[in-house]
């Protein structure tokens, strides 16, 4: 592949091996799509990753809300110690306009927001989309749901699933050391725990069904936007675009 192949761009080549493509083509039975590589899958992979946690979000946890429940009470305590000495003509360090205000609006802001969904069902789903956009531009095939030997095996765009899980936990060290809130989004330092968190048996497929749907809406508005578009139809059109523009879009 050229220089201009987007995986050099961006700096991926290093963090994940080639026979990563290479073993997620190979767990489908399937036939890659004419032009596309292993390298495609394992350059796609890379993207897939970066994309989905730049989207995400580290979930507010009890322990977490205790601090910005402290945070806030802090700023309001400085906002007030200050004022009261700039009353007595002491002159103390002035924040930028309206700085104390906005950084409490925020701090309640994240407090007034649900709990999020756990942890690893919050994670998958950002990435889910992603997985499923990647193997409809390496096969050029819609992906599916479904298992062989009566629900017994994996079909292949689960398997294909199950595969990039494992590979983003083997490239994991690496891969997200220089990705800001990686760590705490995907696990310790020594490796992610994706692959053993994802469903088991049919509810992988169950969890799967909603961004396969919504790929078919998407399909038959004919690519348009459509102005109640789910939140899932929205992902995978997102995901899709993206990793066409930066992997596929040579091919």
């Amino acid at each position: 592949m050229t220089d201009s192949n987007p995986s050099r761009v961006l700096g991926l080549r290093g963090w994940m091996p080639i026979e990563a493509g290479k073993r997620m083509v190979e767990a489908t039975e399937q036939t890659l799509a004419p032009g596309v590589t292993v390298e495609h899958v394992r350059d796609g992979l890379c993207n897939a990753a970066i994309f989905a946690i730049a989207r995400m979000t580290a979930p507010i946890d009890k322990k977490a809300r205790g601090k910005l429940k402290s945070a806030r009470k802090t700023i309001a305590k400085y906002d007030m110690i200050m004022s009261d000495l700039r009353a007595q003509g002491i002159r103390v360090p002035e924040l930028p306009e309206k700085s104390v205000e906005q950084a409490s609006q925020q701090i309640g802001f994240l407090l007034e927001n649900p709990g999020r969904q756990r942890r690893a069902d919050y994670i998958r789903s950002q990435l889910y989309p992603y997985f499923l956009a990647l193997y409809e531009l390496s096969f050029a095939t819609a992906p599916t749901a479904y298992y062989y030997d009566a629900g017994e095996r994996d079909g292949p765009t689960l398997a294909f699933v199950r595969q990039a899980a494992v590979e983003l936990d083997d490239a994991f060290s690496t891969m997200f050391a220089n990705v800001p809130g990686a760590t705490a989004l995907l696990g310790g330092p020594d490796g992610g725990t994706l692959a053993v968190s994802l469903p088991h048996g049919d509810s992988l497929r169950r969890a799967l069904e909603p961004f396969i749907k919504a790929r078919g809406d998407i399909k038959n508005s004919h690519g348009a936007e459509l102005d109640n578009e789910s939140p899932e139809a929205n992902a995978y059109r997102c995901a899709y675009n993206l990793l066409r523009f930066r992997v596929f879009q040579y091919v």
